[in-house]
C-alpha cells in the first residue's frame, strides 16, 4: 500500500497539529507556566533538585533510556541495511522469483527508509539546535538554587557567558523522534497508527517530565521538541506529494507545425 493514498490532508494532520504546539509553547513560554511548574516540582523535592542524580531518574530514566534508543535505531538500520542487500544479492543471481515472493516489499523498503529519516532529522535537528540557541536550565537559575539570572530565549545572550545546551529538550525528542512510527503504521499496519502515535506521545513528554523533575528542562522546551520531530515525521512522509507538485510541468518535446496558407 503506498502512504499517498491514505495520508490526510495536510492541513488536518500537519498545520493544526503544529499551530496547536505553537499555541502551547508561547502560553507556557510567554505566560509564566514554566516557571510555575519548575517551582512546584522545587519546592515538592524540599526547595531542592532531589532527584537530579538520583539512581532512578538519571541512571535509569536517562541514561538507560538513551542507550535503549540508540539500540533500538541501531537494530533498525541494521535490518533496512540487511533486506538491501539481501535483495540486492538475489537480483544478481537472477532470483526475480524469489524476490517477487519475498516480504520485503518496495512499499515495506519505503516505510522503513522513511521512518529511518524521520528519526535521524528530528534527533539530529534538535541536537544541532540544543547548540545553537543558548538556553539556561531550571538548576542554572537563581530562582532555583543556581547561579545565573534568567535570559530569555529571544534575548541576546550575555557576552561574558558560556551558552548552556538546555533548548529544546533533547531527552523528550527520544520519545517524540518516534513519530514517523504513526505514519509507518498508517501504510503498514492501519489499526496500529493511533497507538503508535500515542506511544510517541507518552513516551516523549513521560521522559520530558523526567527531565523537568530533575531541574534540567521547562516544559517549553518539551513542547518545542515536540514540535520539531512532528514536523520531520510529517515531512518525510508528505515529501512524495510535495515534491510532485512542486516538480516542473513536463512540457511536449515537439510542437506541431502550423500550416500557413497564403
Amino acid at each position: 500500500m503506498s502512504l499517498t493514498t491514505v495520508l490526510p490532508p495536510a492541513k488536518q494532520l500537519f498545520l493544526r497539529p503544529l499551530l496547536a504546539l505553537t499555541l502551547l509553547f508561547g502560553l507556557c513560554y510567554g505566560f509564566g507556566v514554566d516557571f510555575a511548574l519548575s517551582a512546584f516540582w522545587y519546592q515538592l523535592q524540599g526547595q531542592n533538585w532531589a532527584l537530579q542524580h538520583h539512581w532512578l531518574t538519571e541512571d535509569v530514566l536517562h541514561q538507560g533510556a538513551r542507550t535503549l534508543n540508540q539500540l533500538l535505531i541501531a537494530g533498525l538500520l541494521l535490518h533496512f541495511v540487511w533486506q538491501l542487500a539481501r535483495q540486492q544479492y538475489r537480483r544478481t543471481r537472477g532470483l526475480a522469483a524469489a524476490n517477487r515472493a519475498s516480504n520485503w516489499t518496495r512499499s515495506r523498503q519505503q516505510a522503513h527508509g522513511r521512518l529511518l529519516l524521520s528519526l535521524m532529522f528530528s534527533l539530529a535537528g534538535v541536537a544541532l539546535m540544543k547548540h545553537s540557541l543558548p538556553m539556561d536550565c531550571p538548576w542554572d537559575l537563581q530562582a532555583f538554587g543556581g547561579t545565573q539570572p534568567f535570559t530569555g530565549l529571544f534575548s541576546s545572550w550575555p557576552a561574558n557567558r558560556a551558552p548552556n545546551a538546555c533548548f529544546p529538550a533533547g531527552h523528550a525528542s527520544i520519545g517524540f523522534a518516534w513519530f514517523g512510527l504513526y505514519f509507518f503504521c498508517l501504510q503498514l499496519y492501519p489499526a496500529l497508527a493511533r497507538p503508535a502515535l500515542f506511544l510517541s506521545l507518552m513516551l516523549g513528554f513521560g521522559l520530558g517530565l523526567v527531565q523537568q523533575l530533575r531541574g534540567a528542562h521547562f516544559i517549553s522546551h518539551d513542547i518545542a521538541s515536540a514540535a520539531w520531530c512532528w514536523s520531520m515525521a510529517c515531512l518525510c512522509a508528505y515529501w512524495p506529494v510535495l515534491r510532485q507538485r512542486l516538480s516542473p510541468v513536463s512540457l511536449p518535446t515537439s510542437y506541431p507545425q502550423v500550416i500557413q496558407n497564403d
